[in-house]
């Protein structure tokens, strides 16, 4: 497996588009995370100047619930990582660099197993910049009242590995179903920000619920800022067994998919 992982890794890492698009996703993320907070009491304080009512400022940065905070705004993000996904698998198509795997001696399932790897490698990466990220900034505004090395809360990384890692294997298997970046890319836009969206407002909330990328992003849901509690608004600040259940099963058949596809095609 370490083998595996270092030839996959090493190709990657020659790869200059690769770099590209970490550098750009993981600045991005630092970007919008370390000014989120900046932003929304702009938008609060603007709110103030025509409110008849006090509206309390926040902090997305406040320990336990940074985790919780940070997490949802980086799964906004995590397509960012499926387009890179998908431009690696299908450049071994392009490229017929799994195919000269496979002539010199390379079985499908360990070329699978690479590519599981790989997926794995990059949902943990996004998880560990979100969490020194969210320690930096935690530090720098702490009031000194939090503890800071308190654990209450760091679930939420645990999850955001979870579904990322469910999101880019949903991306993958797309990848691998269709061999070709472009038609990929498309199909995944598609389904993810027009047919999935659609679908979960026109279906019954008790069919939509099972929707694959609903459930995924359902595990870490809106924070309950003092925002949201001054107008009532309630979501949940647990994360439900059930999504990650159904997150789990949906990993799996999209990873059985692509095993299958990678042992039954003649590439």
């Amino acid at each position: 497996m370490k083998i595996l992982l270092r030839t996959e890794t090493r190709k990657l890492f020659k790869s200059p588009a690769f770099w590209l698009i970490i550098i750009l996703y993981s600045v991005s993320i630092i970007v919008i995370l370390s000014g989120a907070e900046a932003f929304m009491n702009k938008v609060v304080g603007d709110a103030q100047k025509n409110s008849p009512i006090p509206i309390p400022g926040f902090s997305l940065y406040a320990y336990p619930d940074i985790w919780h905070n940070l997490t949802y705004i980086a799964g906004l993000f995590k397509f960012l990582l499926a387009f890179t996904v998908i431009l690696f698998i299908c450049n071994e198509f392009s490229y017929r660099t799994i195919r000269q795997h496979i002539i010199t001696g390379m079985s499908r399932e360990r070329f699978f197993l690479s590519k599981l790897l790989s997926t794995a490698a990059l949902s943990l990466y996004s998880t560990l910049l979100i969490f020194l990220t969210g320690s930096i900034l935690g530090i720098i505004y702490s009031d000194g009242s939090a503890d800071v090395s308190s654990t209450e809360k760091l679930h939420f990384l645990y999850v955001y590995f979870l579904e990322v890692f469910a999101y880019l294997s949903f991306a993958a298997m797309i990848a691998f179903l269709t061999q070709k970046a472009g038609v990929a890319v498309i199909l995944f836009v598609v389904y993810a920000f027009i047919a999935e969206p659609a679908l979960s407002f026109k279906l019954h909330e008790d069919i939509s619920w099972f929707l694959p990328l609903k459930t995924f992003g359902r595990m870490i849901d809106v924070p309950n800022t003092s925002l949201m509690k001054l107008f009532g608004v309630n979501f949940s600040e647990t994360v439900k067994w059930a999504d990650i259940i159904m997150t789990l099963f949906y990993s799996t058949i999209a990873n059985v998919v692509i095993l299958f596809k990678v042992k039954l095609s003649d590439f």
